[in-house]
């Protein structure tokens, strides 16, 4: 009887399937297809009856099945059953990447079938329960409350660098899925850009994906934002002396920072699982992604479409929650569903589990199609806040995109 098995006989005997549910044990554990049926008549039976079926009820489907005792432990099998499946996988993966270098020669395709190998290794049956028993350690959370109650202003997470929305939300908090959302060509990838670089600034690391703009836009973006500088007459050589002088300034300035500021090859990154990877490679504080909405679901939904969308979304969810770290995604709003530019959860385009899977909702306006050099952010939604509403100034001609507040009046 292989392990496998012995591992069914011991949970049927002992009837508690706890262990194995709490292990993360799925149909994929199971090589031997009798086996794997097996498996999949108690767990079908465990979710209509909420036990473990007897030995007689798996009879019953299972004619030939008799009970045999097994003297190891269940923790024993599982774990023996884990490093197993560990060690299949670590030879497959090593053999999927050597297989590309032989035949491909391509180093950049083998590395990313060894990150991908390894996130696989990471989740796929190998994981510790987070569960949390409040019994345990109670005392724990009070010296979390206390280090809130010493936190200025009771931060909670990484400061945007507006100061009213960090207030209300308490910064972007490790685990949490943001949205930001606005009709095209309103600014989000700007101000995900001006985020990104205020959490820098503080001295946290951010990996920064964009489908919407290349690395080489992205970056002289980011100097001129940086620098306060007008970004047309950085990409267009016409600055003056002046700001010439500031801009290399800038530039200098960047080596005393421990902290990277990672701008990532969008084709590396097209699917969650990409994007798990390169979290995995590059361990960012915080993670952005511009243009979500292009992203490929991994499960073959039809690009574009709401299943898409609604798995990417769901998947990146979980990448947050499994990595602890914020994953801040920017999307669109549908011009049919804005009225005079403003707009509701309703308004965000192609899914609603935009709004449903996120934590925080952020949503960037202009205040007058007017005026170009203002716009309103809003808190939308929030699981843990209420609303707020602030104007920001936004003028690319001296690269200035911050809240503005009683000095600037």
């Amino acid at each position: 009887m292989n392990n496998e098995l012995r591992l069914l006989h011991k949970a049927v005997s002992n009837r508690d399937l706890a262990p194995l549910f709490l292990r993360g044990v799925n149909d994929s554990w199971f090589s031997n297809e009798s086996d794997r049926r097996l498996f999949m008549y108690i767990r079908t039976h465990f979710a209509e009856y909420s036990e473990c079926p007897s030995e007689q009820a798996i009879k019953d489907n299972f004619p030939t099945f008799e009970l045999s005792a097994v003297e190891d432990s269940i923790e024993y099998l599982l774990d023996w059953l884990a490093a197993a499946r560990r060690k299949e996988a670590t030879i497959k993966m090593l053999g999927s990447a050597i297989n590309i270098l032989e035949n491909e020669e391509d180093h950049e395709a083998a590395l990313l079938a060894l990150q991908g190998g390894l996130v696989k290794l990471d989740e796929d049956g190998y994981s510790v329960s987070r569960d949390i028993d409040l019994i345990d350690d109670p005392e724990k959370r009070f010296d979390e409350y206390l280090h809130r109650k010493n936190t200025p202003d009771g931060m909670l997470g990484y400061r945007t660098g507006f100061p009213t929305i960090d207030a209300t939300i308490s910064g972007l908090q490790n685990g949490q899925f943001i949205v930001v959302a606005a009709l095209p060509k309103t600014g989000k990838s700007t101000l995900c850009l001006q985020m990104g670089i205020n959490i820098h600034n503080a001295g946290h690391s951010v990996m920064f994906q964009s489908f919407e703009m290349s690395n080489t836009e992205q970056a002289s973006r980011y100097d001129a934002m940086r620098s306060r500088l007008s970004h047309h007459r950085l990409i267009t050589g016409t600055m003056t002396t002046e700001e010439e002088s500031r801009y290399r300034s800038t530039l200098r300035t960047l080596a005393q920072y421990n902290a990277g500021f990672k701008l990532v090859d969008s084709s590396a990154g097209l699917t969650v699982t990409g994007i798990a990877n390169k979290i995995q490679t590059l361990q960012p504080d915080v993670v952005f992604i511009d243009g979500m909405y292009l992203m490929v679901d991994e499960q073959g939904a039809e690009p574009g479409s709401p299943r898409a969308l609604t798995n990417i979304t769901r998947g990146l969810k979980r990448l947050a929650q499994k990595t602890n770290k914020p994953i801040i995604v920017s999307t669109q709003y549908l011009s049919h569903k804005t009225k005079a530019g403003k707009a509701t959860l309703d308004s965000i385009g192609y899914a609603s589990s935009f709004a449903q899977d996120a934590d925080v909702v952020l949503g960037l306006e202009r205040e007058d199609d007017s005026v170009n050099e203002l716009r309103t952010l809003k808190i939308m939604a929030s699981r843990n806040s209420g609303p707020a509403e602030i104007t920001l100034t936004w003028e690319w001609d001296v690269g200035v995109f911050k809240e503005i507040d009683e000095s600037d009046l």
